[in-house]
């Protein structure tokens, strides 16, 4: 089963189907389910939570507030919860039901392509100081794939009894798939062909025909506090058939977030978001860090020597702000940290 565009099914388009399917246009919680995250994704939330803690919908007719409204195939179909007059047709409950977390999975891929693999094989490599924030940005990576996926399509592989324990802290009760087997067996079980390695010194960039097509991609679990050069290429050698690419934005990955959930972040928005774009993945997910690095280089880059000094026109900030996130005041800071002067006026955008 595909969606529009050839994309599979996510969790949240499965669970409407369904509803639709048993005139169930109006379901209330009788779970708990964090009211915040359902405001924000809505059946996806709901459904991530069907499949993970084994909840089920059954047939209760009621009244209450409205979380979450949407149309779907011409319905309209609501979330419920605290006190209100807007009626519902069912409850996600914890015992049996009409429809099942099963009758769920049923309606998803499988194999769970997309497939996130982060391989932990060079854990034992890191500082007590990195194992903390690789442990960290695992534990996120999930949070993320559930926004577009399940846990079914994150796996962390070379993951031994002790990383596994580990990580398992803090991820929570989830499905993940956490083995000990190495990315290459992972991935030639399941059938996976088109794989992309993401590696910052690959030599190609990843392109959107990538981004839309891959059946997995296969990131390193390396946290370098003290950059280790060339050490990810270990993952080109275990799956020869896998294509190495790295993330850029206009050609440079200065700037683009290397943290691990970052990336898995950049990955499905492109795909699942703004269908295969890219820089518009890279540049919704960078911090006021990521975007402070990069705004200097291109600073550093359009500046040059007049006279003795070093200045840069006004007019470079209305170029930049057209596709990174920054203000006049952002722009005077970088050029007064590459010691350039502003020649030419305020850009027309200052001040904004």
């Amino acid at each position: 089963m595909t969606m529009e565009g050839g994309i599979s099914p996510t969790p949240g388009h499965a669970l409407k189907e369904l509803l639709v399917d048993y005139a169930y246009y109006g379901v209330r919680p009788r779970v708990w389910i964090s009211s915040q995250k359902l405001a924000r994704l809505g059946f996806q939330r709901l459904a991530v939570e069907m499949l993970v803690n084994e909840y089920s919908i059954r047939e209760s007719k009621g009244l209450a507030g409205v979380i979450w409204k949407e149309v779907f195939e011409g319905r309209v179909l609501t979330i419920h919860g605290g006190k209100g007059l807007e009626r519902y047709e069912a409850e996600v409950v914890s015992g049996d039901g009409e429809i099942s977390w099963r009758d769920l999975e049923a309606r998803l891929p499988d194999p769970p392509f997309p497939l996130i693999a982060v391989d932990l094989g060079l854990w034992r490599l890191h500082s007590e100081e990195e194992i903390a924030k690789l442990r960290i940005q695992v534990a996120m990576s999930l949070s993320v794939v559930r926004e577009y996926l399940w846990d079914r399509h994150l796996a962390l592989t070379s993951a031994t009894g002790d990383i596994k324990e580990s990580l398992q802290t803090l991820m929570g009760r989830n499905k993940a798939l956490i083995t000990s087997a190495r990315p290459n067996e992972l991935l030639w079980s399941v059938g996976a062909e088109e794989i992309i390695i993401l590696r910052p010194d690959a030599p190609e960039d990843l392109t959107p025909e990538d981004v839309m097509k891959a059946q997995a991609f296969l990131i390193g679990g390396i946290v370098d506090l003290i950059p280790r050069r060339g050490i990810s290429r270990v993952l080109d050698r275990m799956v020869p058939w896998g294509k190495p690419r790295r993330i850029t934005l206009r050609g440079s990955i200065i700037g683009v977030p290397d943290r691990i959930n970052r990336i898995v972040e950049i990955l499905l928005k492109a795909r699942f978001l703004y269908r295969g774009d890219i820089e518009r993945a890279i540049v919704s997910s960078m911090s006021k860090r990521d975007v402070s690095r990069r705004l200097f280089v291109e600073v550093m880059r359009a500046s040059e020597s007049r006279g003795g000094r070093r200045v840069i026109r006004a007019e470079k900030f209305d170029e930049l702000r057209e596709w990174l996130p920054i203000s006049w005041e952002d722009f005077l800071e970088a050029a007064r940290k590459a010691k350039a002067e502003v020649v030419g006026g305020e850009g027309s955008g200052g001040g904004s």
